[in-house]
């Protein structure tokens, strides 16, 4: 349960927000509100997002996760007493947090918003509009004004993060300049993946069992021939023209985890494992996968462009990480207050909603000055607790 927690909410980030008001959500959420939308939801020392705002960014968050995973999941318990959607909850005002966080330290970065992202919030916000409707934005409890102060908020926090990794300075371990260090190979590859056949009608269908035994004999027995002519110091350009399937590629280069920086690919684990076994100059014996029998021949054992882009990777790798740390470390202590409205708000399941408003007699039910449905009233002092930074 806690690795499809984490999987779950390993989508959560900057970028989240602003990069489905693109898209738009076309489903409408049920949590319900009727606190003021411009009341503070989350405020601190630096800042504050309005209840409109937090309101936005879970809808948005909700119909995210509904889309991949279908409306159920919110009452799922992902460990004791504690739901996906009370997890979600503390995500989403992380997110807060960590937006208020970084639009404090704009000035301090030299960072603000150009004309250009200026005129892509208005793009937002009209997409958005369009692909919800005026009655949802009315139901969730956001308007047009929350909206664009989101999209501006988090493009704004995008760029300042961009200006803390670019500040960011790093320097890799000798280790992890070697683990970088990509060679260079060639190979034949003799495909065993064409197990189909035309039928009288000119259909393709499978062969059958015997066909497809004979067929992969047949490709065994071309690999091992020109693994020989190979050996014998044919010239491998030539062989591969002969030999290769069309789209099998020629050339390759790649660090000791098979992964190509400059074409951003990875090869398959019997392939790399058996080129970095390889000598400059030297050819492998047969390699199967399940792409068919490769024949490798190893080029170079530092391929100087592809290891540059590695080592500009593994840099970046690291500068993201150092940068996540300390982000996480500014939002673990960070003091900030959480309205009773934001409190009392709760992301649940279609299912809970629904029998929720079968028994108040309305999906909207206003209860209290916490201003969220009766399922949120009803457990706020469950969610309170579990909303304590």
């Amino acid at each position: 349960m806690k690795a499809f927690m984490k999987r779950i909410l390993s989508v959560v980030s900057i970028g989240a927000i602003t990069a489905a008001l693109l898209a738009g959500c076309g489903n409408q959420g049920k949590a319900g509100a009727s606190a003021a939308s411009e009341d503070a939801a989350v405020t601190m020392e630096q800042g504050s997002i309005s209840m409109g705002e937090a309101r936005l960014y879970a809808y948005v968050m909700k119909n995210q996760y509904e889309a991949y995973y279908g409306p159920s999941i919110w009452d799922m318990e992902v460990e004791d007493g504690v739901t996906l959607g009370d997890s979600m909850k503390n995500v989403i005002t992380d997110q807060l947090v960590q937006t208020i966080i970084l639009n404090s330290q704009a000035e301090a970065y030299g960072v603000s918003l150009s004309d250009e992202d200026n005129q892509a919030v208005e793009e937002y916000v009209k997409n958005f509009k369009t692909n919800i409707g005026e009655d949802v934005m009315e139901k969730e409890g956001f308007t047009e004004d929350n909206i664009r102060s989101v999209v501006q908020k988090s493009t704004l926090a995008g760029n300042v993060y961009q200006a803390m990794f670019d500040a960011e300075e790093v320097e890799l371990t000798d280790e992890e300049k070697a683990d970088a260090t990509c060679i260079k190979v060639q190979h034949v590859l003799i495909s065993t993946t064409d197990t189909t056949k035309k039928d009288d009608e000119g259909n393709n269908v499978d062969m059958t069992d015997e066909e497809k035994e004979a067929y992969l004999a047949e490709q065994k027995e071309k690999a091992e021939e020109a693994l020989t002519r190979a050996k014998n110091g044919e010239d491998f350009q030539a062989l591969a023209d002969e030999y290769s399937s069309e789209n099998a590629g020629f050339e390759f280069s790649f660090d000791k985890n098979g992964y190509d920086p400059v074409n951003m690919s990875s090869m398959v684990e019997p392939f790399y494992t058996a080129a970095w076994k390889l000598g400059e100059g030297e050819i492998s014996d047969l390699v199967e996968s399940q792409y068919g029998y490769h024949i490798i021949k190893c080029v170079s054992l530092n391929d100087e462009e592809a290891t540059q882009a590695s080592i500009t990777s593994a840099e970046n790798n690291k500068k993201s990480t150092s940068v996540d740390e300390k982000m996480s470390q500014q939002i673990n202590e960070a003091s900030y207050t959480e309205s009773e409205a934001w409190k009392a708000y709760k992301l649940v399941s279609e299912t809970a909603e629904d029998e929720t408003a079968g028994e108040t007699g309305t999906s909207e039910s206003v209860a209290g000055e916490s201003g969220e449905t009766s399922a949120e009233t009803e457990n706020s002092s469950e969610s309170a607790a579990e909303s304590e930074s």
